[in-house]
């Protein structure tokens, strides 16, 4: 039987419901939103958005539209489902507002205007109006918009596939021999940086266990089957050991509109007694990763029986809370690590100006 559009929304959020079931014609939103579900069973970040691209090709592809305007109202539709649906994920919805930025720029080529280099100060960024955030009129019909829009996701989605390698690429940069580097959790950016470093450098790492998932474990396992000199430690013997620490390399789930990072459980730890012995903290992160979403909204947690396990039989009075992410504000970073460049993070806006466009921050 098939599933209608607003099936796939939150009940409470009627605006969302009835806009979605105003339009049945549109099949690609209904594909979209059963895809969402899929998206949860990808483990890493990459998975998600290339899978986030691909569909959203099919929604270019095989969508019913004429002009850059309705093509942009379906994604904007699409990215305000995806809110909905999950609004712990950050990656579907980036790739959503990067696709509405690709859209606009190739309406411009075509239309031979271009609003390239309009960059906004992080003040105008992180407050904008989503009452005046309406899309461009990109009325004109444009035969080779659809060819070319397709185009600009294919060299987007090649860069995503290769983000990791050219991230890693850096890593005989980044380390020198003899370096002791103190990691946390288990990120495969981060190994495959310290693995491609390590072909040319001798260093040591020394991996915090991550407490209560342990992913730590994971990562000491993958790291000496590389050959790399590993100690792995209680999450407590991080602040002792950081003194004989060189240099702290952590991965994240999501970087932030304030230069903050959205990360697993364990890295704030690590980022704050690096700041005490000032120790630099860098951080292994695509250019997909960064987004709109600001500091107080990563707050999510987990099952508590993670720590708690089923059979203990606690009183109902007894909550379990179990932190989900760690948050690192941006002042205990030292730099990002991405595919295109070392990035600070007081200027992470600036990215977000080159990534999305200002009409589409408020999804």
């Amino acid at each position: 039987m098939t599933r209608k559009p607003g099936e796939v929304v939150k009940e409470d959020s009627k605006p969302i419901t009835a806009r979605l079931q105003s339009s049945p014609r549109n099949n690609y939103l209904v594909k979209f939103c059963r895809a969402n579900a899929v998206l949860g069973k990808f483990v890493t970040e990459q998975s998600k958005a290339e899978e986030s691209l691909l569909l959203l090709e099919k929604i270019v592809a095989d969508a019913e539209w004429q002009t850059g305007s309705q093509l942009l109202n379906q994604l904007r539709n699409v990215g305000t489902a995806i809110q909905a649906k999950m609004p712990w994920e950050t990656t579907p919805c980036n790739m959503v507002q990067r696709v509405i930025k690709i859209v606009i720029d190739e309406y411009n080529t075509c239309k031979g205007a271009s609003d390239g280099g309009n960059y906004q100060s992080i003040s105008q960024m992180m407050f904008v109006d989503p009452a005046t955030g309406d899309l461009p009129k990109c009325t004109d019909v444009i035969p080779e918009l659809r060819d070319r829009i397709l185009e600009a996701m294919a060299e987007h989605k090649a860069e995503v596939e290769q983000s990791q390698e050219l991230i890693s690429l850096q890593g005989e940069s980044k380390i020198h021999n003899d370096e002791v580097i103190m990691t946390c959790g288990m990120c495969p950016m981060v190994l495959a940086f310290l693995t491609k470093a390590a072909r040319r450098r001798k260093f040591h790492v020394i991996v915090a266990e991550c407490a209560p998932k342990y992913d730590g474990h994971k990562m000491a396992k993958c790291l000496c089957t590389a050959g790399i000199q590993t100690t792995l430690v209680q999450d407590c013997a991080i602040f002792p050991m950081m003194s004989r620490v060189n240099k702290v390399i952590i991965g994240t789930r999501s970087v932030l509109s304030n230069g903050g990072i959205k990360t697993f459980v364990g890295a704030a730890t690590l980022a704050s007694a690096a700041k005490f012995y000032s120790v630099p903290l860098y951080v292994c992160t695509p250019t997909y990763k960064f987004s709109l979403v600001a500091c107080e909204e990563v707050n999510h947690y987990n099952s508590g029986n993670l720590v708690v396990p089923p059979s203990a039989n606690l009183p109902p009075s007894v909550d379990v809370a179990v932190a989900q992410f760690d948050y690192v504000p941006p002042e205990n970073v030292t730099s990002f690590i991405t595919n295109n460049r070392g990035i600070a993070p007081a200027y992470v806006y600036r990215q977000l100006s080159e990534l999305y466009h200002p009409t589409s921050y408020d999804l």
